[in-house]
């Protein structure tokens, strides 16, 4: 395996509630993937972004976890643009930045 968790990676989808843990991991045939965790009034985020190898499109994938239910959420934005994941809308919403 050519990568690992490594903490303490560059600050992302920090649009919204308050900012939690951050972990990302890389493998070289694969692309880099940053994870987040977004704290608001009444839900917990989680958003990660994959970035590719070659500049393709970063893809988002978020999920806001709520009292009662959760909703999964996937998006894309231009390569080196941040994923932000906005739970504090209904529906919840992702964007590019």
């Amino acid at each position: 395996m050519a990568g690992g968790l490594v903490g303490g990676c560059p600050a992302f989808g920090q649009s919204g509630g308050q900012s939690g843990g951050q972990v990302s991991g890389e493998q070289r045939d694969i692309g880099r993937v940053d994870s987040h965790i977004q704290k608001y009034d009444q839900a917990l985020g989680v958003v990660s972004r994959l970035s590719r190898p070659l500049g393709a499109e970063t893809e988002c994938y978020g999920v806001c976890f709520f009292p009662s239910s959760s909703r999964p959420i996937a998006w894309r934005c231009a390569p080196k643009e941040t994923c932000n994941l906005h739970c504090d809308v209904n529906p919840p919403a992702g964007g590019c930045q």
